[in-house]
């Protein structure tokens, strides 16, 4: 058995027995924080046993809803007490198809604040969230996407195009062509983004989304992928062009598409 799915066999009855406090000391203490990474396999079975419940009654809803919004100076940075809204938040995204609509608007206003939460950890957690929700339902998602995309922040567009960066949903080709549209839109506003928005963080942390995203989406759809890439390789404007030259020396394009990476290189260059 996976390391996932042994977590899963401890955190179920913890869960069925609304065994919280039990819970959480067991996510603390096998966070791996503080350090490099956080324990996903721990942070995933939970979701996979919040995904597994049947009905998401009060008790694990504000449960759920109060770790995602634990203040942000009671857990700082990179300290196990981070991992508790880390995986609140992405649990959020897998119990989101068993939520009633008052719930659901609920989680997105959460992604929302969490996407431009400054620790960067809480801010993946959206994406997680995200990624369950197209895992079950990829036109909920989508729903979710295009209500959000005109008014996101620049964090909130990284969360989204970190989001649909996920190989699983990605053999779909409808689901590929929409991803490029939402991205095609998000490198649209960039054109008309003044310079000082374009030195702060959270433009850095959105570009370096877009600087690995596209050519994610390419390799599934390469065809439609380097002709979206092309049509963006002649603008003038020189963070696109950062963005698409960056995405060109991705392995999962060099070692596949040579000639047509050396082709698009040739335009940038």
């Amino acid at each position: 058995m996976s390391k996932r799915g042994d977590y899963v066999i401890q955190l179920k009855p913890l869960i069925q027995k609304n065994a919280f406090r039990e819970l959480e000391d067991m996510l603390i203490s096998n966070s791996d924080l503080p350090g490099p990474r956080g324990n996903l396999e721990l942070a995933y079975a939970f979701g996979d046993c919040v995904n597994a419940v049947q009905y998401v009654d009060d008790t694990l809803w504000n449960i759920l809803t109060d770790w995602a919004l634990v203040p942000a100076a009671e857990t700082p940075p990179d300290g196990p007490g981070e991992f508790i809204p880390f995986c609140a938040v992405q649990a959020l995204g897998a119990v989101f198809t068993l939520t009633d609509d008052q719930q659901k608007t609920r989680i997105i206003e959460i992604f929302k604040s969490a996407s431009n939460d400054p620790k960067w950890r809480i801010r993946e957690a959206v994406a997680m969230g995200l990624q369950w929700i197209e895992e079950k339902d990829f036109s909920e998602s989508k729903e979710i996407f295009v209500n959000w995309i005109d008014e996101a922040s620049l964090l909130e567009r990284r969360a989204i195009i970190a989001a649909l960066a996920h190989p699983p949903v990605l053999y779909n080709r409808d689901n590929v062509r929409f991803c490029l549209e939402i991205t095609g839109k998000i490198l649209n506003d960039i054109i008309d983004l003044e310079a000082g928005f374009r030195k702060t963080e959270e433009f850095r942390v959105l570009r370096k989304g877009l600087e690995y995203a596209i050519s994610v989406f390419t390799a599934h759809l390469p065809d439609e992928g380097f002709e979206f890439m092309k049509k963006w390789a002649l603008s003038h404007d020189p963070d696109i062009k950062k963005i698409i030259k960056s995405n060109l020396g991705k392995s999962r394009l060099t070692k596949k598409f040579g000639p047509r990476v050396s082709e698009l290189l040739a335009i940038i260059n």
